[in-house]
């Protein structure tokens, strides 16, 4: 019997409205969900879904918005007033704040819920050619013809970003493309995929002939570029992949 009245008191905790929770107790998270980034081969982090967040729509460990797209690709999200709308920053890609993206809530608050960390894997950020600070930066590649051209590529290529220690621009479409372009300093420079085969392998086979091409024509990639091509992928509308390490 006083099991009974016991279960009773704990569930009726469990039924209490919302119009009588205290506004404290509305920072409430469910348990954190592992999540897999298709982007990139083998990176997982946690998200969380707060009482009030859209549908569809779920919380990083560091209270940024996060969306799973169409194309299966998890994408921060910003304001559009007051509605969250995806933008192409691919998680893992940007460090949000930098990016100019605004938390949806509290970092403390979530990590008051649990001591979970957000990514279990993550890409490196990219370090490369420093330039002075500039009020104004604007890189040759933006005048290039050549390389502007990717913006109307859209048939094959649906994503940018910069590769790992060769430090180029890449661009290619979905998960398993059946073409890779890489900016050699002068031109695209293509590379085919076998069928099933990921962008990273691809990449990674291909780095001793980019390499070369890069020092052939000199080209040299500053850190500040990183930013002003993320700008750009928004524009034509790529996903933003920030540093793609060859695998």
């Amino acid at each position: 019997m006083i099991m009974k009245k016991i279960y009773l008191l704990f569930m009726s905790f469990l039924i209490i409205p919302a119009c009588c929770v205290p506004a404290e107790a509305r920072l409430y998270i469910a348990e954190p969900v592992l999540v897999s980034q298709p982007s990139y081969a083998g990176m997982r982090f946690y998200v969380y879904k707060p009482y009030n967040m859209p549908e569809g729509w779920y919380a990083t460990f560091d209270g940024y918005p996060v969306y799973k797209n169409k194309d299966g690709v998890w994408v921060y999200g910003t304001y559009a007033g007051p509605n969250l709308i995806p933008t192409h920053y691919v998680v893992g890609s940007v460090v949000p704040s930098m990016a100019g993206l605004v938390p949806y809530m509290n970092p403390v608050q979530i990590s008051s819920v649990s001591n979970t960390p957000q990514l279990v894997s993550q890409p490196p950020l990219i370090t490369a050619g420093k330039l002075p600070s500039q009020s104004t930066y604007m890189p040759d590649w933006l005048f290039n013809g050549r390389f502007m051209a990717l913006g109307r590529w859209k048939d094959s290529v649906d994503r940018i970003g910069v590769l790992h220690r060769v430090n180029i621009p890449v661009a290619w479409r979905g998960n398993s493309p059946k073409v890779i372009y890489a900016w050699n300093g002068h031109s695209w420079h293509q590379m085919l995929a076998r069928e099933g085969q990921r962008p990273a392998r691809v990449l990674r086979n291909n780095l001793y002939t980019l390499t070369r091409q890069v020092k052939q024509h000199g080209f040299i990639w500053y850190e500040a570029d990183m930013p002003v091509l993320s700008q750009q992928a928004a524009q034509w509308g790529y996903y933003w992949m920030g540093e793609v390490m060859p695998r």
